[in-house]
């Protein structure tokens, strides 16, 4: 929420989207989506966790399930152009992906091990570049 009132939306944001779901789908909906906003579930890497339809009523939240891959799979050229969009915001900044830990490709197993035992907090990359400090890109 706190990210939310400094970009200028001091009641939360208007759409969450949620990959990760587990422990932090509540705060994701309590804390970071404004009331009568949306929370769009594209994923659950962190394990699946019931969802209390009372804070749903509470916050007065919408929450719509999604699964990118079919929609990617029937309309190829609209995947094509949206993953060329989010590489132009990537590409200037307007997007920055959040990285909780950046491995060497020789530390790729300790990389696996952290994702599949759900131990990283955002995304977990393998680096396999050399020569060059990995977060320079991120």
């Amino acid at each position: 929420r706190d990210v939310s009132a400094e970009l200028g939306h001091p009641q939360g944001a208007d759409v969450v989207v949620d990959v990760v779901q587990g422990a932090l789908f509540e705060d994701a909906l309590m804390s970071c989506v404004k009331p009568l906003g949306t929370i769009c579930l594209v994923g659950f890497t962190a394990g699946q966790k019931p969802i209390r339809p009372g804070l749903v009523l509470i916050k007065e939240a919408n929450i719509v399930g999604s699964l990118w891959g079919r929609w990617a799979r029937e309309n190829p050229e609209g995947h094509r152009q949206n993953v060329e969009e989010m590489l132009r915001y990537m590409e200037t900044g307007a997007v920055r992906p959040r990285a909780d830990r950046i491995f060497s490709v020789g530390d790729s197993i300790d990389a696996f091990e952290l994702f599949e035992f759900n131990k990283g907090r955002g995304n977990t990359v393998v680096d396999f570049t050399t020569g060059r400090d990995p977060r320079s890109k991120l």
